[in-house]
């Protein structure tokens, strides 16, 4: 099995060993592992245009091949390349869905199973999503239009995920846990954040405030959103 990590930098787990940085290779190959990672299976045809936007080399096909040939190496040395846990697909190149643990993946997985959920059954997937998001996607990835992409995706995600959590954490009383949270938000805030999703976020921290000024030891407040 591999354990893949996106959030913080990217590092791959496998058979007691830790993978990451140079033990996956340079920039491009890493760039690659990540993009596996993240989706799951990517086309040929996308991989020039992800990896070099603009400036694709000449013989990109071979350089992508070489890469892949140099990662299946570091991610299982000595083992042939057809079992490699990176596949050949018809149109492109996939991680084998049963041999890999991608953090992403389960956060999305914690997200899905929290939705719909009472504000006491949300709150566990809800907090451990938020943990396994606690550093920006692919920290140590060079610059590119689509980790640039990713990073605020996913960014924007945890911020929704801890607004609900906070407001969640509010509805069963625990205001020290909502003003935590929403204060977490608040500090993730971006630019392109809806004004809405930010007055929201103050509503909460104001109301659990005034529950803990109020009744400190037990603050009993419902929020409604």
């Amino acid at each position: 099995m591999y354990e893949i990590q996106l959030f913080g930098r990217l590092e791959v787990r496998t058979r007691g060993v830790r993978l990451s940085g140079p033990d996956l290779g340079g920039a491009e190959p890493r760039q690659i592992l990540a993009l596996l990672a993240l989706h799951g299976e990517v086309r040929t045809s996308e991989l020039p245009g992800l990896l070099w936007t603009g400036r694709t080399p000449a013989r990109a096909e071979a350089t992508v091949e070489g890469h892949l040939s140099l990662l299946r190496h570091r991610l299982d040395p000595g083992g042939p390349e057809r079992d490699s846990v990176i596949a050949t697909t018809t149109h492109g190149y996939a991680l084998v869905p049963d041999r890999v643990r991608v953090d992403v993946a389960r956060f999305d997985e914690l997200l899905a199973v929290a939705s719909g959920r009472t504000a006491s059954r949300a709150l566990p997937p809800l907090t451990a999503a938020a943990h396994l998001a606690a550093h920006p996607l692919l920290a140590d990835a060079e610059p590119a239009p689509w980790v640039t992409a990713a990073r605020e995706h996913y960014r924007r995600r945890l911020v929704e995920a801890l607004l609900d959590a906070a407001r969640h954490a509010l509805t069963v009383g625990d205001a020290r846990t909502a003003l935590r949270t929403a204060e977490q938000a608040l500090g993730l805030g971006g630019p392109g954040d809806p004004a809405n999703s930010r007055a929201h976020l103050r509503a909460v921290a104001d109301a659990a405030r005034h529950a803990l000024d109020t009744a400190p030891q037990h603050a009993d407040v419902e929020f409604a959103a």
